[in-house]
């Protein structure tokens, strides 16, 4: 079983995923028409993060929620500080036409998901940005019970091995149009779903969460004004897990209002969205159907005291999780600001 500091780290690197979400947000509803660096060389970002977090979450791996005593109940409210260090570098080959990149994709951080991905973009004249990565290892979801459904006692994490590929298109044909896809392997080294119920082995199949995850997104970002944009959205994504419980599809419209004055950037999203699957999850003899949705807002504040390269920034996030089956419920709040600075 991990230690109960692995575990504290990994609730922090989901948290992390979640203050940053609102940052991703800003740089996709932001202009694309030159993404690239006008210069060859180096260029990148550096940002701290401290703040505050509140959940409710069955299956989320802290030392806080080792042991659960019902099946039919959210468990209790968990609030903890957070910290944590996020970093890209892009290196500009052609300007303005090709770059590589590494470190944490904000588009990613989009889903809540803290990733370390490397690619290239390239600039298709009257196509478009094109974007293709590899995504080696992915922070949050790194560990899961190996037993979420182990009651009176304490749960043992094991790790899950959670890596993909992505490949995207912006600014289609000069238009705020972009549409992105990733492809994602889960594998998990101890799963051990329902066995302490005693399931048969057909039923513990149901619940097995190995598998891949089609993911796409379809944005288009409209100027309203030269301050205000809107970005209308909506994502899909495909669970092929190997248990067909597990396995199913979600679907969720979101819209993205940005508005940006002097050194200030404001942004507020919404999204609502449903997920169905295949089949009953056993132990409830139920779909584990539900319904989603969440506000994330952002503020940006540029050059704070004449310093140059530098920037201040405070995120709020709340997103709950109504699933038919009470288990699957989760709430999340947090509150977070981050000193960023760009060389």
């Amino acid at each position: 079983m991990k230690s109960s500091a692995n575990l504290v780290s990994q609730s922090i690197a989901q948290a992390v995923a979640l203050a940053v979400l609102s940052l991703s947000l800003f740089v996709a509803t932001g202009a694309q028409a030159s993404p690239i660096a006008d210069e060859a060389g180096f260029v990148g970002e550096i940002q701290p993060l401290i703040g505050v977090m509140s959940s409710r979450s069955n299956l989320a791996v802290s030392s806080d929620q080792k042991r659960i005593d019902s099946l039919y109940s959210l468990s209790s409210r968990e609030t903890r500080p957070i910290g944590g260090l996020l970093a890209r570098v892009d290196y500009t080959i052609a300007p303005r036409q090709f770059s590589l990149y590494a470190g944490t994709p904000r588009s990613a951080l989009a889903d809540a998901e803290l990733a370390f991905e490397v690619g290239a973009r390239y600039l298709v004249g009257g196509v478009g940005l094109l974007t293709a990565g590899l995504i080696p290892v992915t922070v949050n979801g790194s560990e899961v019970w190996s037993d979420p459904f182990f009651v009176g006692g304490r749960r043992d994490a094991t790790d899950a091995d959670r890596r993909g590929l992505r490949l995207g298109l912006s600014g289609i044909a000069g238009t705020g149009l972009s549409v992105d896809y990733r492809l994602y392997r889960r594998e998990i080294d101890d799963e051990r779903s329902g066995q302490a119920l005693e399931l048969s082995p057909a039923d513990r199949r149901l619940l097995e969460r190995e598998g891949t995850e089609h993911r796409f997104d379809l944005n288009y970002r409209l100027a309203l004004t030269e301050n205000l944009s809107l970005t209308p959205g909506v994502q899909y994504r495909r669970l092929d897990t190997d248990g067909a419980a597990n396995r199913g599809w979600l679907l969720r419209p979101q819209l993205t209002a940005s508005y940006d004055i002097d050194r200030w950037s404001l942004s507020m999203t919404g999204y609502y969205g449903v997920d169905r699957y295949d089949a009953r999850q056993p132990i409830y003899d139920e779909y584990r159907d539900g319904k989603e949705m969440g506000l994330v807002a952002g503020v940006r504040y540029t050059e704070p005291f004449g310093w140059s390269n530098w920037s201040v920034n405070a995120y709020g996030v709340w997103s709950e999780h109504d699933s038919d089956i009470r288990f699957y419920d989760r709430e999340t709040g947090l509150f977070a600001v981050g000193l960023g600075y760009r060389f």
